[in-house]
């Protein structure tokens, strides 16, 4: 019985902990994307970006479309 409980907890901790990790890897993006692009990407915002949608969709710094929202231009 107490088996059948661990695994239940187990499985249940499982979705929170991919979850986890797409958010840290979301916010790992942002930082290599704010490394490459300095002062053009706005890394702050992308890390929030991934906190709100639970890292659900992953910025990649080589598709432009993915981090189009987050780089700017300096005036």
């Amino acid at each position: 019985m107490i088996n059948l409980l661990v695994v239940a907890v187990l499985l249940g901790s499982i979705p929170d902990l991919i979850t986890g990790r797409n958010v840290a890897l979301c916010i790992h993006n942002c930082a290599q994307c704010k490394r490459t692009f300095g002062p053009f990407f706005e890394g702050q915002r992308c890390a929030e970006w991934c906190i709100r949608i639970q890292g659900s969709t992953l910025p990649d710094c080589s598709e432009l479309d993915s981090i189009a929202d987050f780089l700017t231009k300096l005036e």
